[in-house]
Formats: C-alpha cells, sequence, structure tokens
C-alpha cells in the first residue's frame, strides 16, 4: 500500500542527542513529500512551545500530535483536544502531594505546564541545550501549591525518577487509576501518565478518519515505551536503534540511531527510490 503519510517521535527519534533538529534537511525531505503529496506528522510527549521553538519556519508545514495524543495542531492552530476527567486529576494531586519536588512532578494542561515552587529538573541537559532548558523555565508555572482550577483541563502529567526505578513506580501509578490512566516511560528516566486509550496512535487514527486514509498507509518512527501503539499502528514501522526494547519489538524494521540521522537516512533513501 502507497504510503500518504510519515509520523516521528522527536525525543531520541527525530532530534539529535542534543535535542536539535536539522532544519535544512527536514525542509528538503518535506518538499519532496509535499510534491507527493504526503503528510509529515510529528507525534511527541512534549507540548506545542516546545515544538514551535524547535521548528520554527517549518511549523506550518507539518501537523503536531503533541502531549503523546492529547491535542492535535494543523497550520499551528488548535483542532482538538482531550483532557482528563476532574475526579482523575484529583487523586492524581493527592497522591502526589509531597512528593512533587523528589518526582520533579510536572502537570501539562490547557493553560501550560505547572510544577510546584522549588522544583529543579536534573535531566533536562541529557537532551536540551541550555538555551531551551532557560526557556522551559522561563515558560513554565511554578506555584506554590498544585490545584485543579489552575489548569483548563488536564492532557498528561509527568514526573523524573531515577533511571533503575520506573518499573516500581508505574506499577504503582497503574494501580492507582484502575485502568483509566497509565504510565509510560519516555526515556532518559522520563515517566508520562496519560489517560487510558489516548496516545500518539488515537492520534493518529483521529488524523487517518479525518484525512480518509488507513493505517497501512503510515511508516511511523519511535525510540520508546509511548511510541509502542503508533509503531503497532503503522503499516511500516521504524524503531531506533538507541530505542527501547519495548519499541523495537512493536517495529518491523530498525533504523539508525538517532545521533546517525536514522530517520533521515531512512526518508532520504526511501524518497531516493520513488517507492
Amino acid at each position: 500500500m502507497t504510503i500518504k503519510l510519515i509520523a516521528t517521535d522527536m525525543d531520541g527519534t527525530l532530534l539529535d542527542p542534543k535535542g536539535q533538529l536539522d532544519l535544512l534537511r527536514l525542509e528538503k525531505i518535506l518538499d519532496q513529500l509535499d510534491q507527493r503529496g504526503i503528510r509529515f506528522v510529528i507525534a511527541t510527549g512534549n507540548e506545542i512551545h516546545r515544538m514551535r521553538q524547535l521548528l520554527g519556519r517549518l511549523i506550518d508545514r507539518v501537523v503536531l500530535v503533541v502531549a503523546n495524543g492529547a491535542r492535535i495542531f494543523e497550520n499551528n492552530q488548535l483542532v482538538q483536544a482531550q483532557t482528563w476527567d476532574d475526579d482523575m486529576v484529583d487523586k492524581a494531586l493527592v497522591f502526589f502531594k509531597g512528593r512533587e519536588l523528589e518526582n520533579q512532578f510536572v502537570v501539562t494542561s490547557m493553560n501550560g505546564g505547572f510544577v510546584k515552587k522549588g522544583t529543579i529538573f536534573t535531566e533536562l541537559d541529557k537532551f536540551m541545550t541550555p538555551e531551551m532548558i532557560e526557556q522551559l523555565y522561563r515558560r513554565t508555572n511554578f506555584v506554590e501549591e498544585l490545584k485543579s482550577d489552575l489548569f483548563g483541563g488536564v492532557l498528561k502529567m509527568s514526573l523524573v525518577v531515577k533511571e533503575e526505578y520506573p518499573s516500581a513506580i508505574l506499577q504503582e501509578i497503574n494501580q492507582l487509576f484502575d485502568g483509566r490512566a497509565r504510565a509510560v516511560s519516555s526515556g532518559y528516566g522520563c515517566v508520562d501518565i496519560m489517560q487510558e486509550g489516548i496516545h500518539k496512535a488515537w492520534g493518529l487514527q483521529e488524523l487517518l478518519n479525518r484525512w480518509k486514509l488507513t493505517p497501512g498507509q503510515i511508516m511511523a518512527f519511535g525510540d520508546s515505551e509511548n511510541d509502542v501503539e503508533m509503531l503497532e499502528l503503522a503499516g511500516i514501522s521504524y524503531a531506533m536503534e538507541n530505542a527501547d526494547d519495548k519499541a523495537k519489538a512493536a517495529a518491523t524494521d530498525l533504523a539508525p540511531a538517532n545521533s546517525q540521522a536514522g530517520v533521515y537516512q531512512v526518508l532520504e533513501k526511501w524518497l531516493e527510490k520513488g517507492e
């Protein structure tokens, strides 16, 4: 079946190990995709602000599935959002109360990102430049207490734990929500808590419905557990060489590591063949 949609994760996949994007190389790929009528979708756990920062002038040329599927932007405009039920938000806030600083707990919402005052993010330098980190701190809302009336609708929650600790906290969180939300590793010791059924593949399916396409027409790229549903959905799917085992098990193929610009390599060769 003819590929009509390219979907890619960002951190650990399209971005290099310092969290940067090769805009010139991406622009050339987008030019060729446009000529063939193929859409380019970025599906990421990140929020819209960082995508705008990274993509710059190319922001209008891609479709964005952000917050792990909870919001969709086309032509840099919000077209769809899916937020948590109030009781789920309250349950999570009670669960993490007193642990916000230790867990580097973040609430990503329609009104922006919220953290408890005093939070210090310890892992960002693994995948962001100093300039990106500075901008993240600047646009994050540091508050005395996390309260549901601040958010205007929660899209996801996240935390940062030690690399050896995620499995225990994942199990604890998954039990807390009785199947209504789940926690998955997103790499670098980061954990995303998402509403059950709302993930990158859900966002892509919404786009397939909108564009009258089928899953077999997707080529997807990812590296982490939060990419699994997307990789399983796509007709052709690549896990990066640096991907975790769950992503590799879900994919049909393997791409070179993000440090080797693996997504660019695969797409450039594929476009050259004219498949």
